[in-house]
């Protein structure tokens, strides 16, 4: 499909003949989030580049009016930000680059084009921090608080993303220009709801909408005091550098521990006792690769089994105080509950990564690694709940994942999973990520037997472990799992004139939805 001129011309008409294209050299590296996709690359019409909510509120007018689908990204590094249907456009966001801070109220205003890169090291500039999402320094902030899920390492002593927003300006599926909480009442950027009614929980909810419900133009998050240095004191050069913090007052730790309740239960305590501001069970396979700067560098550490035997039941402690005595507290604590629940340090070749990768806890700047092998990776296990339940999803993994080891489908590491508690441990996040090669005769289908095996074993053992996405087949069976969430769902696409979840394809609309309805990568006009 080709798009029209007139529509090319409208919408040319709003962002500039510069800033749009349909060549097909532009439009051929946008078909593709990463090497793992295994289906044939649907190119974009075209790709347009607004620079302001106004824009954006006219550009999906136009789409709704020919019938175009369309997707809003910036950084692209997930398979939703692609085409899967002709008829679909691309927006993106990365000219909205405006950023305002408010240092006084601890704040900062922000549009998508700004990235982790960006706004972490002047947010340490002016001593604050935020808890950056553990994608890399090039991940949108507004995407990893408003539309996504942007989980990050210090989740144990503050939060997630979505519990920082302060204020959403939201271009709705209708092409109308909407501005959340206390901003609708002209009160400025302090609470993203109320009062009445909040749509916070519509537009960013657990997972967010990942680009599904319109396009976020403008949010405002709350900062947090940074006890360290303005400036990340670093040697060296990318891959090997070293960046290592003030340890009177920041330290980071790794444990091992006997058992996996023994690692749960030392979690607990440590969130019981209010200290920690990074706390994880962390992945083992994933560390490796982080801690190496090759491919074969990674496959001599992982065949010497180091890691399998250190971190498979690991737990890491990153200690940020604001003073040497509030530092002696905290680690004479930590030392305490790590021997009560029968820890040791790990080998000191591994602690010593940590020691010399403290960004680790601040702005991952080598997340880019776990790409290397060049084959595919992606989670079966990615949700949240309490501590002692993510413990028991992780435990049932070893059910069903050896056998996708010994048929020689997935990368032999079954303990590479994640659990990160918020909050002080009044919950935790889990994740587990598999790996699998792209030679294999059935790449295309094992991401599929896996997810089918873990989420049968969710469905069997009562876990909620995985991400519930708008519909397909599985809403009704998972959606009890959830409070019922699959009613809840079809009663808000039935108030915007959608089909039910899972329910037979309507005519092609915004984003491949029937008209009027909420969409999958874009939106459309409701009632």
């Amino acid at each position: 499909m080709t798009l029209k001129r007139e529509v090319y011309a409208e919408l040319e008409q709003i962002v500039g003949a510069e800033h749009i294209s349909d060549k097909p050299h532009v439009l051929a590296g946008n078909r593709h989030a990463l090497p793992a996709a295994a289906v044939k690359p649907v190119s974009p019409e075209a790709i347009v580049l607004p620079a302001s909510a106004d824009e954006v509120a006219r550009i999906v007018r136009v789409c709704n009016r020919h019938g175009l689908r369309y997707i809003p990204i910036v950084s692209g590094l997930i398979f939703f930000a692609y085409p899967t249907q002709p008829g679909t456009i691309i927006i993106h966001l990365k000219r909205m680059n405006y950023i305002e801070f408010r240092d006084e109220d601890r704040m900062v205003i922000l549009e998508p084009g700004i990235r982790h890169v960006q706004l972490q090291p002047e947010a340490l500039r002016r001593g604050l921090t935020y808890p950056a999402a553990a994608v890399g320094p090039g991940g949108t902030v507004l995407g990893n608080f408003a539309c996504s899920a942007g989980d990050n390492h210090n989740q144990n002593g503050s939060s997630r993303t979505n519990r920082y927003l302060l204020g959403i300006e939201w271009v709705t599926p209708e092409g109308e220009i909407v501005q959340l909480g206390s901003l609708a009442t002209g009160s400025g950027w302090f609470c993203a709801d109320g009062p009445g009614p909040s749509l916070r929980g519509l537009i960013r909810g657990y997972s967010g909408a990942m680009g599904s419900f319109g396009v976020v133009t403008r949010i405002a998050i709350g900062l947090e005091p940074w006890s360290g240095p303005e400036v990340l004191p670093h040697e060296g050069r990318t891959p090997d550098y070293i960046v290592r913090l003030p340890r009177d007052t920041h330290r980071a730790f790794v444990f091992k521990f006997p058992t996996l309740d023994a690692v749960r239960d030392a979690m607990h305590e440590i969130g019981k006792a209010e200290i920690g501001a990074g706390v994880i069970k962390y992945f083992n396979c994933t560390a490796a690769l982080l801690c190496t700067s090759s491919a074969n560098e990674f496959h001599e550490l992982w065949d010497s089994g180091l890691f399998q035997r250190e971190l498979a039941m690991p737990l890491y402690v990153y200690l940020a105080t604001h003073s040497a005595a509030e530092m002696t507290y905290q680690q004479r604590v930590l030392e305490d509950i790590v021997q009560e629940f029968g820890g040791a340090p790990v080998d000191e070749r591994i602690q010593k990564f940590y020691d010399d990768n403290m960004d680790f806890y601040v702005l991952l700047g080598s997340l880019q690694r776990v790409l290397r092998l060049g084959g595919a990776w992606a989670p079966d296990k990615l949700e949240a709940d309490s501590v002692h339940h993510m413990f028991e999803a992780g435990k049932r993994i070893k059910e069903y994942f050896p056998e996708m080891i010994a048929q020689g489908l997935v990368f032999d590491a079954p303990d590479n999973w994640q659990i990160i508690p918020l909050e002080y441990g009044h919950v935790a996040h889990i994740e587990h990520l598999f790996l699998w090669e792209r030679s294999h005769p059935a790449f295309a289908q094992i991401p599929g037997m896996l997810m089918g095996k873990s989420m049968e074993s969710d469905l069997k053992y009562g876990i909620h472990a995985k991400t519930i996405m708008a519909g397909g087949p599985l809403l009704e069976r998972f959606g009890p799992l959830y409070s019922n969430y699959h009613v809840w769902l079809n009663a808000l696409r039935a108030a915007f004139g959608a089909a039910p979840a899972g329910g037979p394809p309507g005519p092609p609309g915004a984003a491949g939805h029937p008209p009027r309805g909420p969409s999958a990568q874009g939106g459309t006009r409701p009632p």
